[in-house]
């Protein structure tokens, strides 16, 4: 199992693609074999919008963005 602070990066990579932090966007468009947003909340014991929250202070988002391309 990922690692808190690994389930929040790998979260707002997808969120970057998708476009939006809405938790049905991110669940309907999430990549195959991402987990679905109920169980992130489950693990990290948070509500959507408090992982979303989050989110904000976790992995610039300029080195998600270069990671994918290098």
């Amino acid at each position: 199992m990922k690692s808190k602070e690994e389930t929040l990066i790998d979260l707002k990579r997808e969120l970057l693609r998708i476009g939006s932090t809405n938790q049905r966007d991110y669940d309907l468009l999430k990549r195959k074999g991402q987990v679905l947003s109920t169980t992130i909340c489950r693990r990290l014991k948070l509500s959507w919008p408090e992982v979303v929250k989050k989110l904000d202070g976790k992995a610039n988002t300029s080195q998600i963005i270069s990671n994918e391309f290098y």
